[in-house]
């Protein structure tokens, strides 16, 4: 009797340990670091294209930058940190005598601060993010490791790739950092597949899988006209040539020989 009491003592206090993990706890235990491209070379690529960083903030992989050029055009720049890639941008304020380029008339790309496109952030969401501070940005490292839940990942819809949009172009990384961008938003992807025609979906590989089964169906369908050819000498239409061409191969192999000599010589003793 005493065993099971201190055996059911020990379970309630294993228990009361579990359940007083405390909130951020658990949500620490929930997140992963992930490794993106640094603020400083976010902000340094920018400024080698004659845009200036006002303020910078982030949300999970993502960088949001308020920007301005010098025509004094304003805007808020959305950045991938994994493919270091322009991946939107929503103009905020035009500068003197410059003239909005309608959005979707250049495509779904970059191409200057007078022109929306892509993932767009109004500027009283871009404020709730977080914010990236100057010490931060001072480092000079070109990666930093930062922490989120996957929940919090930023999908959006894939943007056309240019080498204005892409701060890394043509470095060792750009490659991998792309790999992983695209992996992120496979969700999305899905999404914007199954929005489009089942023939569109074909040509994009969509049906690929489902391609394959087919071709799989054929496959077997061949593989049982050679089994269907070879038992078919047992019933003598190799006799009555109505298959030789297929049946020659499997004779010459000698895989049905034995089933044609009975055939042959049954006939001959008549």
């Amino acid at each position: 009797m005493r065993k099971i009491f201190c055996s059911a003592a020990i379970a309630a206090q294993l228990t009361m340990a579990f359940t007083s993990v405390a909130p951020h706890q658990a949500l620490a235990a929930s997140a992963h670091a992930h490794k993106l491209r640094s603020p400083h070379f976010v902000v340094t690529a920018l400024e080698k294209k004659g845009i200036r960083v006002i303020d910078l903030r982030r949300k999970a992989q993502v960088y949001f930058l308020h920007v301005s050029d010098s025509a004094g055009t304003e805007a808020i720049v959305a950045i991938d940190g994994y493919s270091a890639e322009i991946i939107g941008l929503m103009v905020l304020a035009l500068g003197p005598g410059v003239v909005a380029t309608s959005t979707g008339s250049r495509g779904n790309h970059f191409v200057d601060l007078s022109y929306s496109f892509g993932y767009e952030v109004e500027y009283s969401v871009y404020e709730s993010y977080t914010v990236v501070t100057t010490e931060e940005i001072s480092i000079t490292e070109e990666y930093t490791e930062v922490t989120y839940e996957e929940s919090e990942e930023v999908t959006y819809t894939e943007v056309e790739e240019t080498v204005e949009a892409d701060l890394d172009s043509g470095t060792a990384e750009d490659v991998a950092g792309d790999e992983l961008a695209d992996g992120n938003n496979d969700e999305a992807d899905a999404a914007a597949y199954d929005e489009v025609p089942d023939h569109a979906a074909d040509e994009m590989g969509v049906d690929e899988a489902s391609d394959d089964v087919a071709d799989d169906g054929a496959d077997e369908a061949v593989a049982d006209d050679g089994t269907d050819d070879a038992g078919a000498d047992d019933d003598g239409m190799d006799d009555a040539g109505a298959d030789d061409g297929g049946d020659d191969g499997m004779d010459d192999a000698g895989a049905d020989d034995g089933g044609d000599e009975v055939i042959e010589d049954g006939g001959d003793e008549g």
